[in-house]
This record gives C-alpha cells, sequence and structure tokens, in this order.
C-alpha cells in the first residue's frame, strides 16, 4: 500500500506539472530573434577597459547600448543545456555553506561536547545576522541581468559600486551591533537563564569572532549575486570552494592541531569568507564591474545619459520588500518545527528525519529562483517617459519561462527520486527505530509532493520579482501566512500529527504555485478562451 500510494502520487504529480506546463506557456507565441552571446561579451569587456586596443571605440558602443530596447533586441531564448549549464554550478553555491558549518561541527565535535552545543546557537546567530541585507542581492541579481542583456556596462558598473558600497556600509554597522550585543543574543539563543555560563560564553566568542568577518559575508553574497546577473554561476561557484576548502585547512590547524576549539573554528570560517570575498571582487574589477562613470570630453557626467547613484540607490531599496517574504517563510518553517516537536516520541522523531532530507532537497529546487532572475529581467520594457513606469514584456518572455519551468520540472524530478531513496530505501540507516521509520515512510509520499512544488514554486517567484510585483507577492504572502497559523491551530486542536504537519509543505508550495501563475500573467482564462472560439470557427 506504501509503495502503490507512493507512485499513485507520483503519477498524479506528473500529470498535473504536465498539463499545468503546457496550458500556462502555449496561451502565448513569442517572436525572437537570434542573439550572439559571445559578440555581446567581446563588446561587454571591450568596453570595460580590458582591451585597450577597443576601447578607441567605446563611445560608439555606449551609444547603440543607449538606445531603447526593442522587441528584436531581446535575448534569445536559452536551451535547456543552458539552463543545465547555469544550475549545475549554482548547485555548489547552495550546498557548500551548509557543508562548512558541518566541517566545523565535525572538528569541533571531537574536542568538547559543550562547544559542539554552543556551534548550533552560535552559527544560527552569525549565519542568520547578514539577512537583513539579502534584498540587495535579490536587487543586484535582478538589475545587472537586465544591463548586462542591453549591453548597458556603465549600468552594471554603478549598480555593482552601488550595492557593494550599501552592502559594505550596512555590514560594518551590524558587525558592530553583533559584536557588541553578542553576550546578550548568545544568552538568548543558548536558553535564557537557565542556560549554563560556560555554554553562553563559548556561544558569545564564537558570535564576536565572527562578527569581525560580517562585511565580507554581505560583499561575497551581493558579489555572486552580481556574476548570476550575467549568468555566471562558475565564478561563485570556486569562490564557494575555494573558502570550504579553506575553511578545512584552518579547522584542522586551529582545532585539531592546536587545540583552539571553537574560536579555532570561528577564525578558520572568518578567514575563509574573507578570502572568498577578496578572489569575487578581484574578478569583478577585471571584468570592469566597478569602474568608476565615464566621462565625456568635457570631464563631467551627462544627465541625459547617466542614472544618477541616488536613482539606483532607489532602484536597489525598492526589493525591500523581499524581505517580508522572507520572514514569512522562516516564520513558516519555525511553526512546522515547532509543531512537530510538540509531537513528542515518534513523531517527533520522524518529523526531524525527514525534516533534514527535505531541507537538503530544498535547496537544489532553490535554483529555479536564480534561474528566473538571471534570464527574466531581460525583457523589462523601458518606460515611454519619465512619469511611467517599466513593464514586463510577457509576450516575449513566454519561450524563455518555458524553457526555465522545462528545467525546474528536471530538478524536482531528481529530487523527488533523492528523497525517495533516502527514506524509502536508506531510511534504515538514518534510524534503528522500527516504528519511527514507519511514521517516515507512511508520510513519504506527501515529502514528495512538497519537493514537487517547491521547484515550481520559487522559480515563478523569481518571475514576480522580474516583474517587480513586490505587492502583489506581499499580500500572496501575508495571505499564507495567516492560512499557515491556522492550520498549526488546527493540527493541535483536531490531532492531525505529523501528517497534519507534512501537509502544510504540501499547502505552502501548491498554493505559491497556484497564486503566483495568476499573478504572474501565465493563467489567461480570456486568451485560452479566445483560441477556443478561434479554433472551433476553423473546423
Amino acid at each position: 500500500m506504501r509503495s502503490h500510494s507512493f507512485i499513485v502520487s507520483l503519477l498524479l504529480y506528473i500529470r498535473i506539472s504536465g498539463a499545468f506546463l503546457l496550458r500556462a506557456t502555449a496561451n502565448l507565441r513569442a517572436h525572437h530573434h537570434s542573439w550572439n552571446k559571445n559578440e555581446q561579451w567581446r563588446r561587454y569587456t571591450n568596453t570595460a577597459g580590458i582591451s585597450t586596443e577597443d576601447t578607441k571605440n567605446e563611445s560608439c558602443v555606449d551609444n547603440d547600448v543607449l538606445q531603447p530596447t526593442d522587441s528584436n533586441k531581446y535575448p534569445s531564448t536559452p536551451t535547456f543545456r543552458e539552463c543545465l549549464n547555469f544550475a549545475l554550478p549554482a548547485f555548489g553555491i547552495y550546498v557548500c555553506p551548509p557543508l562548512m558549518s558541518l566541517i566545523d561541527a565535525a572538528f569541533v565535535g571531537r574536542v568538547s561536547s559543550l562547544e559542539l552545543a554552543a556551534l548550533g546557537p552560535a552559527s544560527s546567530i552569525s549565519d542568520s545576522a547578514a539577512n537583513p541585507l539579502l534584498f540587495l542581492s535579490i536587487a543586484s541579481t535582478n538589475l545587472i541581468a537586465k544591463s548586462f542583456a542591453q549591453n548597458d556596462q556603465p549600468a552594471s558598473a554603478r549598480v555593482s559600486r552601488t550595492a557593494i558600497g550599501m552592502g559594505t556600509i550596512s555590514g560594518f554597522i551590524i558587525a558592530a551591533l553583533l559584536f557588541v550585543k553578542a553576550n546578550t543574543i548568545s544568552t538568548l539563543y543558548c536558553g535564557g537563564s537557565t542556560a549554563s555560563l560556560a555554554m553562553i560564553q563559548a556561544c558569545t566568542k564564537y558570535v564576536t569572532i565572527r562578527a569581525l568577518a560580517l562585511p565580507f559575508v554581505v560583499i561575497t553574497t551581493i558579489a555572486q549575486a552580481i556574476c548570476i546577473g550575467t549568468k555566471d554561476t562558475k565564478t561563485p561557484m570556486i569562490s564557494v570552494l575555494l573558502a570550504g576548502a579553506c575553511n578545512l585547512f584552518g579547522d584542522m590547524v586551529l582545532v585539531k592541531w592546536l587545540g583552539r576549539g571553537i574560536a579555532g573554528a570561528a577564525w578558520a570560517t572568518s578567514a575563509s569568507q574573507i578570502v572568498a570575498a577578496g578572489l569575487l571582487m578581484s574578478v569583478l574589477r577585471k571584468r570592469g564591474f566597478l569602474r568608476k562613470e565615464i566621462t565625456n570630453n568635457k570631464g563631467t557626467k551627462d544627465a541625459n545619459e547617466h542614472i544618477s547613484t541616488i536613482s539606483t540607490i532607489k532602484q536597489l531599496l525598492a526589493f525591500i520588500p523581499f524581505l517580508y517574504v522572507m520572514m514569512v517563510k522562516i516564520g513558516w518553517h519555525n511553526s512546522c518545527a515547532a509543531a512537530g516537536a510538540s509531537l513528542g516520541g515518534v513523531s517527533a522523531a520522524a518529523y526531524t528525519a525527514l525534516f533534514s532530507v527535505t531541507m537538503l532537497c530544498m535547496v537544489f529546487g532553490d535554483v529555479g529562483s536564480s534561474l528566473s532572475q538571471a534570464f527574466l529581467p531581460a525583457f523589462e520594457r523601458p518606460a515611454t517617459s519619465k512619469s511611467a513606469k517599466p513593464t514586463f514584456d510577457m509576450e516575449a518572455a513566454m519561450p524563455t519561462i518555458k524553457q526555465l519551468l522545462k528545467c525546474t520540472l528536471s530538478i524536482s524530478t531528481f529530487v523527488t527520486a533523492l528523497a525517495s531513496i533516502i527514506i524509502g530505501v536508506l531510511g534504515g540507516r538514518i534510524t534503528n527505530n522500527p516504528a519511527v521509520l514507519s511514521e517516515m515512510r507512511r508520510n513519504l509520499p506527501l515529502i514528495i509532493a512538497t519537493l514537487s512544488f517547491h521547484g515550481t514554486a520559487v522559480t515563478l517567484e523569481g518571475l514576480m520579482l522580474a516583474q517587480k510585483k513586490f505587492r502583489s507577492l506581499s499580500a500572496c504572502y501575508t495571505g499564507l501566512a495567516v492560512a499557515v497559523a491556522a492550520y498549526q491551530v488546527a493540527i493541535r486542536k483536531f490531532g492531525l500529527g505529523l501528517t497534519g504537519v507534512c501537509g502544510t509543505y504540501v499547502w505552502f508550495c501548491a498554493a505559491r504555485v497556484i497564486s503566483f501563475s495568476a499573478l504572474g500573467g501565465l493563467l489567461r482564462p480570456r486568451l485560452w478562451l479566445q483560441r477556443m472560439r478561434k479554433e472551433i470557427k476553423l473546423r
């Protein structure tokens, strides 16, 4: 029965996803022309000053770039292989940070169990400290993707400089606050007044050291976002791998050989983050992203050709509503974790195992958001007047959206198979309790459904960000937050147990797919009816 229910749920998902994909992408026909990406990159690097011989024609290139973008200047539809070439290195960007935390835990755990206990809350504090500035990374990817597609190198450099500058200043402010309030925050995360003094001191020590490198963490995330905006995921992956290698070497020297414990792990992680920031900044400088504004022959900036820095700051700040989205997502995960822990016994143990597998698989699906933010902002049409706002050319973007959804569907298929193998086949290696294993496998179809919808949900969320529909996005997540709170009350009141908790995950992801499809403009019933009527008349 278990295998039968799993197969039925998987086939149902494939049927629903396939139908949705066909209907959502068949409603419009995009007319696009081929676009030579190699030539675009050559012109881009030439205008960046890398080749001194070609900079003589820089003014001509800039004049071409500043012309309004029409439909025949949109980038061509990426192939499925191009999408995968983008997505595969991006997996490393998402997967390596949790692995770095695991490396720290492995080394610290061999030195002291007390410091290992303190490492959990200390890592949570340090890793989440930069979250208030996450909107700068989202904004950078979006704006860079648009300017890069238009071959507007001055705009790309302006966005890069402004975002990194804002991130650096804000990072130092947050780092100072974290350094000063490290003991207070550590006491709160370690359990308040009931926590042991030694554990609080160990946690505070780790947080204060990590706070020193916080500005470099912000710079790294923004620099990675800039690279992703240029459809380059290999450079960020290399930086993350380099950081991981430095962290591993630092842990071996400071923790294992010198016995510095949790402080040594903090210094190793901080050093690795500084190295990653240095590598990415060097790459951006060589590519011309940190170059100052181009001046005309009189030595002054042309206000008609260059957007002011203040305007760029406003464009970056426009993505602040995404912080609210992050808060709702964190609240969703935390409320489900609290509900799962409150079940106690076998159900709580099964939830912990399922949650760990689900979070690992969701990391792969999150790549869909980067896909959308890298490929879709290029389809934004410039405003026709100063008072008007830019619009998103949905018709021209539809073939690209179709390819992104196909790539996301492939990733979802992979992660569902991965979760099925880990829980269904290798579950006995996670726990040796037959009751816990039985509870895990009983809720496996719900986990499969969650992972099936998650990749599509974040991809469509990226579409909403590319369209800059922040109000619709905020309103949608407000409704989701209220519904999740009501769902949690129902779980406790009606005793829905672990099935109810897993059902919350399914509903949250499925509701986003439906909502974002409607708000993003993929679902157009009137257009479908018109096409059906035309087909009937033709017959």
